[in-house]
């Protein structure tokens, strides 16, 4: 019976020998030797090119020329990007920025050397007209732009019309960090979204009064 049992038993350890020796080939000898000078190698289980370390790991190609030619696209990348924002800040320089030196109510501004500014598509509560009562907000959306951007540098953007009737520029404006003031005004509820005339960003100063007033900010309150 005790022999029965042994011999049972080595049976059972020769089974699992062979097992492993017909998975260990597939498994941990698929490679094909060691890595080469780029963290790769050649893979006998999937076929073409593997690679473990490196700038390339865990990418496929299917061959080495493969891999070559991706890691010299990734060594010209950093150069392109240093270009690109060189050239950006060759653009930011020959942008032309304003300063405001003065508000004159929540949607007209004075610029250096006198310009007058009305900003296209915003209207906010009148608070200079001599033939009207100062509206509800319009000392508020005043304090709003002034705090936005007296004394500071401004870009701006024109669309289709250049001037208004009383000679004043029409424009959009843009802080150094991006901020448009005139969606602004409108999104904070401060003012209204002005369409009686087309602009290019009718549609997303619609959609910015919509939010203000369902969210009760500003004038909306």
């Amino acid at each position: 019976m005790q022999f029965y049992k042994k011999i049972t038993s080595f049976g059972y350890l020769l089974f699992c020998l062979i097992i492993l020796l017909l998975i260990l080939p597939t498994s941990l000898f698929a490679h094909g030797g060691g890595l080469d000078s780029l963290g790769c190698h050649h893979d006998r289980k999937r076929g073409g090119y593997h690679c473990h370390r490196g700038p390339l790991a865990g990418q496929y190609f299917n061959s080495k020329q493969e891999a070559l030619d991706a890691l010299n696209l990734l060594r010209e990348k950093p150069k392109e990007s240093k270009k690109q924002k060189e050239d950006s800040e060759v653009l930011k320089e020959k942008v032309e920025f304003r300063k405001v030196i003065r508000i004159i109510d929540g949607d007209t501004i004075v610029l250096d050397g006198g310009e007058k500014v009305r900003l296209i598509g915003v209207d906010t509560p009148e608070t200079k007209d001599p033939r009207k009562p100062v509206e509800y907000f319009g000392w508020e959306a005043t304090r709003f732009t002034k705090e936005m951007v007296e004394g500071k540098r401004v870009r701006l953007e024109y669309d289709w019309q250049r001037q208004d009737k009383y000679e004043r520029t029409l424009a959009y404006i843009f802080l150094e960090d991006g901020t448009f003031l005139n969606a602004e005004i409108i999104k904070q509820g401060y003012g209204f979204a002005y369409t009686k005339y087309p602009f290019k960003y009718l549609e997303e100063f619609r959609q910015y009064e919509r939010e203000a007033r369902e969210n009760s900010r500003g004038l909306w309150k």
